[in-house]
């Protein structure tokens, strides 16, 4: 029976039939992979033309970048506190956040430095596991020179993942930003 799969001599009850095609019904949907008719007519709509003046296509233009912050920041101390803006934090977004957040360490003018950071996330209801994994990357960062992580204002669905995951055992998890800032720092003690 498996002969036929594997290269060996098949069942004579189990013929070698050809496998149909089944046809996903996605194909038919405009804009699908297919239906080329439908893209050029949606690039043409946003004004982009779908070939140049040698009949060769033209590729989309990339995305803008995007240049508004995904956080505000305060410094209180040797920590900093960063209030994120956005509902949702994913990989790539949390990627910039974290970088964002890197490049404020370094750069403070702090007498001793930032040690600590302090995520208000009051404003975030989502967050995929991308953005938990450069959370602990940071705090990673973070240990080597002695600062913490703490997340403030958590919604149910952010604490959710955190106990989940059991996290919130490094990342502890405050109602206010002076709770967290005593608790970074007592930690350091």
């Amino acid at each position: 029976m498996f002969g036929r799969f594997f290269g060996g001599p098949s069942d004579d009850k189990h013929d070698a039939t050809p496998l149909k095609r089944v046809q996903d019904p996605r194909e038919n949907e405009p804009g699908a992979a297919g239906d080329a008719a439908a893209r050029r007519t949606t690039r043409e709509h946003f004004g982009f033309p779908s070939k140049d003046e040698h009949g060769l296509p033209v590729p989309m233009p990339a995305p803008a970048a995007q240049s508004e912050s995904r956080a505000t920041f305060d410094v209180l101390g040797q920590t900093l506190v960063a209030t994120l803006t956005v509902p949702t934090v994913t990989g790539p977004e949390a990627a910039d956040l974290a970088a964002e957040l890197v490049d404020k360490v370094r750069s403070s003018s702090v007498p001793g430095g930032l040690r600590h950071i302090i995520l208000d996330v009051q404003n975030v209801q989502y967050m995929d596991s991308a953005c938990i994994g450069v959370l602990v990357e940071l705090l990673g960062r973070l240990r080597s020179a002695g600062g913490r992580i703490a997340l403030v204002n958590a919604s149910s669905n952010v604490e959710y993942l955190f106990k989940l995951t059991r996290l919130d055992r490094v990342f502890p998890i405050c109602r206010d930003v002076m709770k967290a800032i005593e608790v970074v720092e007592r930690e350091q003690a």
